[in-house]
């Protein structure tokens, strides 16, 4: 059974869903409410309460009355000295609009002239009342806007509204708002809308009169006039703004991070199907290529068996009485069998690689007559193409070492079979050295030096890739190019090296190194083992 792969795995692990969104949307609710509270905090901080209260032990005013008695009537207002906020008068109706007043001059003996009452918004007025009508009159007075000051020679604006009242005590709560000129005073002052515009910015007295009264006895006493507001200054005002900053910094944060939390859960979500569709698809390459893998195996089994019976009917005609002619018939069935042989086992041993299932069996052998062997197998092709060839061994090479000699007989033959098809004339060698020896262990190195065509250097990667071929088309023509990707993948399970030096018209030179076990009876035979390194001079 074909077990899964790291990908699959991960793809498996993907797909399970992320289940703590919801929760960040409540971390990102309570961070947006935290912002706004603190928010909430500066506002309040920013925005200043004040109250100013006018009793009679405030000190900062000085009190008057005033009746219809200025215009010609007899109303008589009685103030007691000893309560500055406690007066009565009695109306008599000898007089067109009889009234009555009391006031308070503001601001005594302070630095400026009036208060500033434009910072507030109301005014709380608690007084106990007895008389005949059923509400007084709050007469403010300021100074008039400063475009028309010079149009009133200094003269003071009067500003009022009417209070409701009962009998007993009073606690009134007015608007400041509601205070608008005298009607008869805008009338006969000539001043438009615009010109009597209430102006809070110096009050010179607050008063308390009559309002349609009635004839009769009335008497008032006030117990404070309280004027309640709140204002920003600049400062406070920064505050205010900072304040509104942060709210939408913090919203616009949550909306980028909660916009952001949702991009990535769409990406992981198509990572995770890309992955799944990757794994699917990893899985059915892995399948496609195990079964090309078993395919090559079993066609090249099929075409072993009658190829070896044709290239043993071909040995057994040449020995035969046969003509001239049937001779190089029966020479040319026998290299094609043999050369189609030769492809067939490449394709195999591809197979066996890429299925997983190629094994290297290490046994005791004789490393000098392997390599002896190797070359009496290319001395008379060598020979045949005018080339000196050797193969030798350095004098402390083991004489027997522990490997799969099947293998290692087939780098060489791979190596060696190329140099010779690939060089026209001079030389190949095949030189064997030791490069080290530690205990029980050898490392071996073999090198096949040649004069032929050399390789281009922008070739040179890609000659142990399979189906990759150095060389002109001619030469190209007479392989596969899976010799040279098989001796690799040997070298590679030998945990070897094998490597490639050329120059383009000169020639090459191909080393395979491989550490390999050396029997103990033949380190007894040859003494112990002391580290040696020894380097090959240049071919």
């Amino acid at each position: 059974m074909r077990q899964p792969t790291d990908l699959g795995v991960a793809a498996q692990g993907a797909r399970k869903p992320w289940r703590g969104y919801g929760d960040l949307r409540l971390e990102a609710a309570i961070f947006l409410l935290v912002a706004v509270s603190f928010a909430a905090v500066l506002g309040k901080s920013a925005i200043t309460s004040q109250t100013l209260v006018l009793s009679s032990q405030s000190g900062r005013f000085a009190t008057y009355g005033y009746s219809d008695a200025e215009n010609g009537g007899r109303t008589i207002v009685s103030v007691d000295p000893r309560k500055p906020l406690s007066w009565s008068c009695d109306i008599r109706q000898d007089a067109a609009y009889p009234y009555c007043g009391y006031g308070l001059a503001l601001d005594v003996g302070g630095q400026t002239d009036g208060l500033d009452l434009s910072r507030f918004q109301t005014i709380v007025l608690r007084f106990s009342y007895q008389g005949q009508g059923d509400r007084l009159r709050l007469v403010v007075k300021t100074s008039p806007n400063a475009a028309v000051q010079a149009k009133l020679k200094g003269e003071q604006m009067p500003l009022a509204m009417d209070i409701p009242v009962v009998q007993g005590r009073n606690e009134v709560r007015l608007p400041l708002n509601q205070l608008a000129p005298e009607e008869w005073w805008v009338a006969s002052h000539g001043l438009s809308t615009a010109e009597a515009a209430p102006n809070l910015e110096t009050v010179r007295s607050v008063a308390i009169s009559t309002s349609g009264a009635k004839v009769g006895h009335l008497a008032i006493l006030v117990d404070d006039l309280t004027f309640e507001g709140s204002y920003l200054s600049t400062e406070q005002f920064y505050l205010v703004i900072l304040g509104l900053w942060l709210v939408l910094s913090a919203g616009f944060l949550v909306w980028r991070f909660l916009h952001m939390r949702g991009d990535y859960e769409a990406r992981r979500r198509r990572q995770a199907e890309e992955a799944g569709r990757l794994a699917e698809a990893h899985a059915a390459a892995q399948a496609a290529s195990s079964a090309k893998s078993r395919f090559l195996g079993n066609m090249s089994h099929e075409l072993r068996t009658p190829l070896n019976a044709i290239i043993g009917y071909a040995y057994w005609l040449e020995r035969t009485a046969l003509d001239a002619k049937q001779r190089a018939a029966v020479k040319t069935v026998q290299a094609s069998g043999e050369h189609l042989l030769a492809v067939i086992s490449d394709i195999l041993d591809v197979a066996k690689i890429e299925a997983g299932k190629f094994e290297l069996l290490a046994a005791p052998f004789d490393l000098h007559d392997c390599v002896a062997g190797v070359g009496e197998m290319f001395r008379l092709p060598a020979r045949d193409k005018g080339l000196d060839f050797a193969a030798s061994l350095d004098p402390d090479v083991p004489q027997r070492v522990e490997a799969d000699e099947k293998r290692v007989r087939q780098i060489l033959i791979n190596l060696l079979g190329n140099a010779i098809k690939f060089t026209a004339s001079g030389r190949v060698d095949l030189r064997v050295s030791l490069v080290e020896a530690m205990g029980e262990t050898a490392r071996l190195r073999f090198a096949v030096d040649d004069t032929g065509v050399g390789i281009a250097p922008d070739q040179l990667d890609g000659v142990f890739r399979p189906f990759e071929q150095a060389g002109d088309a001619a030469d190209r023509n007479e392989g596969t190019g899976l010799g040279l990707s098989i001796s690799r993948q040997i070298v590679t399970l030998m945990q070897g090296e094998i490597g490639v030096e050329s120059t383009l018209g000169k020639g090459s030179r191909f080393t395979v190194e491989i550490t390999v076990p050396v029997p103990k009876a033949e380190v007894e035979a040859t003494g112990p083992a002391t580290p040696r390194l020894r380097r090959l001079r240049s071919a």
